[in-house]
């Protein structure tokens, strides 16, 4: 997936500053975090519910265990606050839970969350690939393709030492072609070549031919799969953004490119896009070609990293705020409204003191005693 980071002053970085990007990050993110409190709220409501039915009632029912157990399961929040304010009133369990119905459980994680390829490492400065093609005469050399992402100040070092690697590696010529996907990947330290000194004397001059996404024609780009994902990012682009999209679809047909390069042609594209139109201009220009890419691996990889992402904090955030809700609810009920109750409980930021109230809650006298710390 491409790198999401947004800066501290809240403006978009690396590939964030892609619309594409961002929406199918945001569609993740929400939806993890959708799921995450709804999940982790019910959850912690339905055992601390259960703590406090049996401190109230002085033991334990297994079948009133099993059906609040069946409503977490189905992330019943609503009828669990519900329970709540019951609690505060009832004498046992059987009138407590009279009447509940348990509602079938929550369906799992959605399936782009499974099987993900998780990257630890951080999103590199361009896409790299290698081929060996064959060249007049009937020598064969490797033809090395970067798409340079953003600026790398010892490019022309870098460059110099991998091509020299593959040179021993395979005995055959390194030719270098580096394009720029757009101006903020151009540098000083980009200036097509590198000198080698070699024995402290002579020099040898390593050159690589370099080529701005910007300056070029969505025509060239669109000749050969390997550099259609610079399509949208060429001269003009924008304007021409769903006569570009007809153009890939006829290069990809004739080069009988198959449906696994297709859709990373096409996925590439998709976040290439996002650097020059809003999302809907990116979608509008894909007309069919859209749900083919909102289905492919690749976007629901990144879909499912991204509901990952935001999931994972719920799990601290929904039983504190399950807590909280907990004890306003009840101590609202039995000692009347408290101005600035909630941001008072606001203040208590650890589980442990929460659940402390939770306990409390049932017993206290009024709202002094609730919130007086040990």
């Amino acid at each position: 997936m491409p790198a999401t980071s947004t800066s501290a002053k809240g403006t978009h970085e690396g590939w964030m500053q892609s619309s594409t990007c961002r929406a199918v990050d945001e569609a993740g993110k929400a939806a993890g975090r959708e799921y995450g409190l709804a999940e982790s709220l019910s959850r912690a409501l339905a055992r601390l519910l259960n703590r406090q039915a049996r401190q109230k009632f002085g033991s334990a029912d297994p079948a009133g265990h099993t059906t609040l157990d069946g409503l977490a399961q189905a992330f019943a929040a609503t009828q669990l606050v519900e329970l709540a304010d019951r609690l505060v009133a009832a004498s046992g369990w059987a009138e407590w839970l009279a009447g509940v119905v348990v509602p079938p459980p929550a369906p799992g994680f959605p399936d782009y969350t499974k099987d993900l390829e998780i990257d630890f490492e951080p999103s590199g400065p361009s896409i790299d690939t290698h081929m060996l093609v064959g060249m007049q005469g009937g020598k064969e050399a490797i033809i090395h393709l970067r798409f340079q992402k953003w600026y790398q100040p010892d490019l022309d070092r870098h460059l110099f030492q991998e091509s020299r690697k593959l040179e021993r590696k395979f005995g055959k010529t390194v030719m270098v072609f580096v394009f720029l996907m757009w101006p903020p990947a151009e540098g000083p330290g980009m200036t097509g070549q590198f000198e080698e000194v070699v024995k402290g004397k002579e020099k040898r001059t390593f050159t690589y031919t370099i080529r701005r996404a910007w300056e070029m024609t969505p025509e060239e780009v669109t000749k050969t799969p390997g550099t259609m994902l610079l399509a949208p990012l060429t001269k003009g682009a924008r304007e021409r953004m769903t006569e570009i999209v007809q153009l890939i679809k006829k290069g990809l047909d004739s080069s009988k490119v198959d449906e696994k390069s297709r859709e990373m042609v096409w996925d590439a594209v998709y976040w290439s896009m996002g650097l020059t139109c809003d999302l809907d201009e990116a979608h509008r220009a894909l007309g069919d070609m859209l749900p083919v890419i909102l289905a492919s691996r690749n976007y629901l990889s990144a879909k499912g990293h991204a509901f990952l992402e935001a999931y994972s904090p719920t799990q601290v955030e929904g039983p504190l705020l399950a807590a909280r809700s907990l004890v306003l609810r009840q101590a609202t009920r039995r000692f009347g409204e408290l101005p600035g109750a909630a941001e008072t409980l606001a203040a208590f930021t650890t589980l442990e003191e929460l659940e402390a109230l939770t306990q409390r809650v049932l017993t206290s006298a009024d709202w002094p005693s609730l919130l007086a710390k040990p």
